[in-house]
């Protein structure tokens, strides 16, 4: 059996655990955790720095995600996705707790509902970006999809800017379990911001 069956299985007996479940910011606490693979995009935005790592505990996987936009303000500077937030489960395990892991995130807008895989975990994504604008506003990434390990797509409606690239490589063993995110700073009201520009996964065993 392939390990991505192993853990949609898997999934599949821990979706009736996940509604409801205990909530901990990871925090950095796992940041040292093991990973065997860091899964990236090639059209994320220019601009900002990496930031920080973020990592679900030994044994948790991202099951679900998150992310927080700013709704479009018209002739006001948007700045469209500002973070992507992953909620990680335990396998084999009846806990109910779930852990959020995040990277650094944006000062504007909301925070979405949570989605969750139908059965199975991340295992892969694509980032919807908006190229430079010159002269004009400019939001930089703007949604994000990922794929499960059972195949099924799952997104949130985020901003309307911009056009999907090509699908990252796939964890190949277990699944998604940690972020890091590329944020430009907020600049102040009169110099035109992106916040979130590109992210990369991790994939752990």
């Amino acid at each position: 059996m392939q390990p991505f069956s192993v853990l949609f299985l898997i999934g599949l007996a821990c979706i009736s655990q996940v509604s409801g479940g205990k909530e901990i910011s990871a925090n950095g606490t796992f940041a040292n955790r093991y990973y065997y693979n860091a899964i990236n995009v090639s059209n994320g935005g220019p601009w900002g720095t990496w930031t920080w790592l973020d990592m679900c505990p030994e044994h948790y996987y991202a099951m679900g995600f998150s992310i927080k936009v700013e709704e479009y303000g018209g002739a006001s500077d948007d700045t469209a996705l500002n973070g992507i937030r992953l909620f990680c489960i335990k396998i084999n395990s009846s806990s109910s707790t779930v852990y959020t892991v995040e990277s650094d995130s944006g000062k504007f807008g909301q925070w979405s509902g949570i989605t969750w895989c139908p059965t199975g975990f991340l295992i892969s994504f694509q980032l919807r970006v908006e190229r430079p604008q010159g002269i004009a506003d400019d939001t930089s990434a703007n949604n994000v999809k990922f794929r499960c390990s059972s195949g099924a797509i799952i997104e949130r409606t985020g901003g309307s800017f911009g056009d999907y690239g090509g699908w990252s490589k796939a964890c190949t063993r277990g699944s998604i379990c940690g972020i890091e995110t590329k944020q430009d700073p907020y600049h102040g009201p009169f110099v035109d911001d992106t916040m979130l520009n590109d992210v990369q996964f991790f994939c752990c065993d």
